[in-house]
């Protein structure tokens, strides 16, 4: 494992702001990046990024990085699921290359989340997904989650890299669940796992709401899932949190009407919210959407991160729409769940003609400066600026608390081809941002970045 930075003479010390890329020559792809603060939780130690390497053999394993906060590499680690099938029920694991001998299969794990646990290490989760062309198994995708020590070393005494999986319906079809979000609840209560489950059959399947709380001591103590039935009635849990009063809180989307009824009720897949009791019964659910002032187009959109802020809760994800456009959105939503505002970001900063030609985004993550301020992560579509034309770029962009943009802070980074985007950020304690990306070199290879910014996105 290596790194490397640009050294510009003219530009500020490693300390203060710096861009540096992570990898050696295949492809890596980060998830999710966290601050490791000490034991008290006031001094912010390290950071750690969670993302995927494709191996040798082709396929991919999940990967952990951790850095100091200057972004020189302290560990890493990479692992992946290995494990036999029994698709006829035969009992015995199955032979799919005929020579007698029960097959493994490796999987392509697909990173969610990570979230630090002091003194124990560090909870992962996301998803596996098996390809058997010998089986006509293609993309069946499994819930994976498990622990690693602060070494990044697997813990096998809690279970190992522990799954959930649905063999197949009664049609014989393979049915995925995926993992998006694993927190850690009070002291002995486990963890909570979230993210989708198929169900139904032929051109019915669709995803339903998955949520779990898992006892390290005892296994599953709750396995509750919400949703509509139908084909293309989608609903998946993105993102998790636990109030102050043990009630969970799960944010995601969902084909659930919209309570605020724009385009006369046909608002496509919203924003949903989701809360429950400590043991998992909802108490309070809704759904919303962005508006066409014209009433004219439908806004889908889809969760890709939320983050818990003082007044509520802040989401970004994307807006696709019927006229087949992709659009970075930003939402507030209150404690409660109830709606404050949001706003679909195309670029004020940087395009020839915004009114003709709008250009396309993508919304990844979401980070809160020390202003305040919500910062939106993600991509931008084919950029152009005046003359100035490349491929995807990153996207890094600032809102005030009513989803309005903040004039002048918006930036791109990227190399001038590729498909570049930045995932997600964390803002440390003195108002310095360090985001993480994947940078794309091109022939195949990806490295992962780790941006270094002061509180407006500069590098000044």
């Amino acid at each position: 494992m290596v790194s490397c930075q640009i050294k510009d003479d003219n530009a500020p010390s490693p300390d203060e702001a710096f861009i540096k890329y992570y990898g050696e020559l295949t492809s890596y792809e980060a998830s999710d990046i966290e601050i490791v603060y000490n034991a008290t939780g006031e001094v912010p130690e390290s950071l750690i990024v969670f993302g995927t390497v494709t191996t040798e053999r082709g396929d991919d394993d999940y990967f952990i990085l951790q850095t100091d906060l200057v972004g020189n590499v302290l560990a890493s680690t990479s692992f992946g699921l290995s494990d036999t099938l029994d698709l006829d029920d035969d009992g015995l694991a199955d032979d799919w290359t005929g020579d007698g001998v029960a097959d493994r299969f490796r999987a392509d794990e697909i990173a969610g989340q990570i979230q630090h646990i002091p003194g124990l290490g560090y909870a992962i989760i996301g998803s596996s997904a098996i390809n058997i062309s010998a089986l006509g198994v293609s993309d069946w995708k499994w819930l994976s989650y498990g622990f690693v020590d602060e070494a990044l070393q697997p813990i096998t005494t809690l279970g190992d890299t522990l799954l959930f999986d649905l063999a197949q319906n009664n049609a014989g079809e393979l049915l995925d669940i995926v993992g998006n979000d694993i927190i850690t609840l009070p002291v002995g209560e486990g963890v909570l796992l979230v993210g989708g489950e198929e169900f139904g059959a032929g051109g019915s399947i669709h995803f339903d709401n998955f949520y779990t709380k898992i006892s390290l001591s005892d296994g599953v103590v709750f396995n509750q899932i919400q949703g509509i039935s139908g084909a293309g009635e989608d609903d998946l849990l993105v993102r998790a949190f636990e109030k102050s009063n043990g009630n969970l809180v799960m944010i995601g989307n969902s084909n659930t009407p919209s309570l605020l009824g724009e385009n006369g009720g046909n608002n496509g897949t919203n924003v949903f919210y989701l809360e429950t009791d400590p043991n998992g019964t909802p108490v309070n659910s809704a759904a919303y959407g962005l508006a066409d002032p014209a009433n004219s187009i439908v806004f889908n959109e889809e969760v890709n991160d939320v983050i818990k802020t003082t007044s509520g809760f802040s989401i970004v994800g994307t807006s696709s729409t019927s006229q087949n456009q992709q659009f970075a959105f930003i939402m507030n939503l209150s404690n409660g769940g109830t709606y404050l505002n949001s706003n679909s970001h195309d670029s004020s900063a940087f395009t020839v003609d915004i009114e003709s030609a709008p250009l396309e985004t993508i919304g990844e993550g979401v980070t809160q400066a020390i202003d305040n301020d919500l910062i939106l992560l993600g991509q931008y579509l084919s950029f152009v600026d005046n003359n100035l034309s490349r491929g995807n770029e990153g996207l890094f962009t600032k809102f005030d608390q009513a989803s309005n943009p903040v004039e002048g802070e918006e930036s791109f980074f990227g190399l001038s081809d590729g498909d570049d985007t930045i995932i997600d950020a964390v803002t440390l304690p003195d108002g310095k941002i360090v985001a993480v990306a994947n940078v794309d070199f091109g022939g195949g290879v990806k490295l992962i970045s780790i941006i270094k910014l002061n509180a407006d996105g500069s590098l000044d």
